[in-house]
């Protein structure tokens, strides 16, 4: 085997350990909060990370349905745990359909100069969610556990007052 192809082929080799190396090695706290991994369906219940199109209601906290999935290379499935979609469709209710794409977040390298990057669909799953995430919004149905653990005078009250109706709340 010729040398060019040996040092090719070790190169791989090494690119490819590296990607599993440091696959998962920052936290999401250092990441702008984009997860690791994040397992999605179509119909799966998603909240935006970040500030898209503040203008068409794209924003940090918006939460809507998967209705679409695109792969790499046409594929109709994940083919490797790399891979990541091209772009996904969410329904956001009122504020319409509309594309997510992946996006790249850069930050400071740990224990060097650089940067690191993680690129990853700006979404976290979204059928639970804090106190403080539901803040603003009102919802047709909820669920609230009310545990020892509120910190804060009216915390209770806001989370309560999401819900449109008694109906739709269990506590």
């Amino acid at each position: 085997m010729g040398t060019r192809v040996s040092i090719f082929n070790h190169f791989i080799l090494v690119r490819e350990a590296l990607k599993k190396l440091f696959k998962n090695f920052y936290d999401n706290d250092k990441t702008g909060d984009l997860p690791k991994e994040i397992e999605i369906f179509v119909g799966a219940k998603v909240m935006l990370r970040t500030n898209l199109n503040v203008y068409q209601g794209l924003v940090n906290g918006a939460i809507g349905n998967i209705t679409e999935i695109n792969w790499p290379n046409f594929a109709r499935d994940q083919l490797y745990d790399e891979c990541i979609p091209t772009l996904i469709r969410v329904d956001f209710g009122r504020d319409g359909i509309h594309k997510i794409k992946p996006i790249s977040i850069q930050f400071p390298a740990m224990r060097s100069c650089g940067t690191a990057e993680r690129r990853m669909l700006p979404i976290i799953l979204s059928w639970a969610v804090t106190a403080h995430k539901l803040q603003g919004s009102t919802v047709d149905h909820a669920v609230i556990y009310l545990g020892p653990r509120l910190f804060a005078k009216g915390q209770a009250y806001v989370t309560l007052s999401r819900v449109k109706s008694l109906q739709g709340l269990r506590i």
